[in-house]
This record gives structure tokens, sequence and C-alpha cells, in this order.
């Protein structure tokens, strides 16, 4: 059985960007940690309909890594749209567009703008859009690896939708890998990477010249707090789900909890929360992903960050 994952999905998941420590912080808690803790209590208050408490964690999160990942921008730009803070949100989504490389496919289809699309600055960040876009390929440090990674990306999927053979399909996988380890020994991880390395995940544990390269390598950035602890949970899980017990050990696939249960259910929040993943509760508030019957966990209200500045 082979599970397909879209590069849609993955991007939304995150972009495991490199980040420096929190210099204001507990020593404890990374750029990456804080980003998230933010994003995830904005999106509470957004489903709560709480948008100003929403917009400013947003904001707050923006601050500490403005270039992470597009989801937030849009959902910043909709608590902004829900406040008539119009001005604010037109900003979010140029930051959107200029910092993440926004897609203009998802700039149309983002459902909590659809109430607000007849709006004036809908049409002028749509007029504008390939200038925007412009930005962010004008402040890529590496372009030429940029544009590298997403052509062997686009390569990877080729093989994987078109006719081609499975033997077709591992030459272009083995040469990617070696390619890739080529680029991260001269210009350092890549955001966009993750795609390819995952076709490998059946042998992340193993003794083999691709992992024995990445693992060191992304283990000394997970300790550095430069990439995100979660990296190996889905990689943990599908060895879990196919190569040992068919059980699943954080819930990535929360698609799959019927065929692949979760092991230790009275345990995997606190096994999530290990690796920095928000409890299943979490994922049922925001993304309306059912857990287990088994799972009786209620939301941490402790997940809600509340601005002193604001109000209820």
């Amino acid at each position: 059985m082979r599970l397909i994952i879209t590069i849609g999905i993955l991007l939304l998941l995150g972009c495991n960007k490199q980040q420096k420590k929190v210099g204001n912080e507990s020593d404890n808690n990374t750029n990456l940690e804080m980003y998230d803790k933010l994003v995830w209590s904005g999106m509470l208050h957004f489903k709560d309909q709480k948008y100003e408490l929403a917009l400013s964690n947003f904001q707050d999160a923006f601050s500490i890594i403005p270039d992470e990942s597009v989801n937030p921008y849009f959902y910043a730009t909709a608590s902004a749209l829900h406040l008539g803070q119009d001005e604010t949100a037109k900003q979010l989504l140029i930051d959107a567009i200029e910092k993440t490389n926004a897609s203009e496919s998802y700039f149309l289809r983002f459902e909590e703008f659809d109430n607000f699309r007849d709006k004036e600055l809908f049409k002028r960040i749509q007029d504008d859009y390939d200038k925007h876009k412009k930005v962010f390929f004008d402040n890529l440090d590496n372009p030429e690896v940029y544009y590298e990674i997403e052509n062997m990306i686009t390569k990877d999927q080729e093989v994987r939708t078109g006719d081609y053979s499975t033997e077709e399909m591992q030459k272009v996988d083995s040469l990617n890998i070696a390619r890739l380890i080529e680029i991260n020994k001269e210009y350092g991880w890549q955001e966009k990477q993750w795609l390819l390395l995952w076709h490998h995940r059946g042998i992340h544990r193993n003794d083999n010249y691709i992992w024995n390269y990445f693992r060191p390598f992304i283990n000394e950035k997970i300790e550095k707090g430069e990439l995100r602890k979660d990296f190996w949970a889905k990689f943990d899980d599908e060895k879990s789900m196919f190569s040992e017990k068919g059980t699943q050990i954080y819930g990535t696939y929360w698609n799959n909890y019927d065929q692949f249960p979760i092991d230790d259910i009275g345990k995997v929040d606190s096994l999530r929360n290990n690796v920095e993943l928000p409890p299943l509760a979490y994922l049922k508030k925001v993304y309306g992903i059912v857990p287990p019957k088994e799972y009786d966990k209620e939301l941490p209200v402790t997940l809600y960050i509340k601005n002193s500045g604001l109000s209820d």
C-alpha cells in the first residue's frame, strides 16, 4: 500500500525554516516553538471568533519569524477583515506573498476570504500579484538553488503521477537524493526538501548513505532549535504502521485512525507534546479532525494566549 502525500499538504504542515533561539525568552524555548504556540493560539481564537486576540497572536508570531508559512498570514488577514481593518488586511496579504511565496491559486480558493472578495483590496492584490511574487524571488539568497529544488520536486511528482515505471521512479529518486546531499553540504538545509527526503522514509532508521548523512545533520539542527522537534514524527508513525506494530505513535495520519490505530491513546498527547505537536483536541477544534473514539481529552486552556493589552 502506498500513501501519497501531496505537496500542498506537506507545505501546509510546515516549512521547517532554519531559526535562531529567542533572546528574550526562556533558554528552553526556540523561535519555532514560540512561533508555533502563538499560531496555535491565534487559530483557536479565530475559531472562537475572537478576531482581535487572533490577529494579535498572529502578528506576535510574525514578529518572531516573518517568513515561515502562508497559512497564518491568511488567517491573520481574515481576522483583520472581520475587524474592518482593511489596510492591515492588505498589508498582511502583501507580506504573505512577498515573504512566503503564497500561491495565487491558494489565495483565490481560501474560503475565509469568500465573504470579503468584493472589497477593492482583493482586486488590487490580484492585479499586483506578479509584482509581489517578484519581491520574494528577488530576496532569495540562492535563487538558483531554490529553482533547482523546485525542479527536482516537479520531476519527483511527475514520475509518481505520470506513466512511469517503478524503475524510472527509483532512478529519479536516486539522482535527486544524491544531488540533494551535495546542495546541503554547500548551501545548508533547504526548506522545501522535506518531500524529497520523505520518499526514502522506509529506511530512515537504517544504516545507509542517505540517512547516515541526513540523520545527524537533521538531529543537530533540531537540537539547536533550527528545525522543529516533530521532524521525525511522521517518519516514525509510518515505520510503526508498516514495519512494526501496525499502529501509530503520534497520530499524524489522522485519516487512518481506523486502519492504523494509535498505539497508546492515553499517552498520545504527552508524546505529541514531547515533539512540540499540539494535542489531538486542538486538531478537532481547528480542523474538524475527529479523534479516535477512545480519546476523551479536553482542549487545554493553556493553549490560549491572551495579550494583556486586549480584552476578551
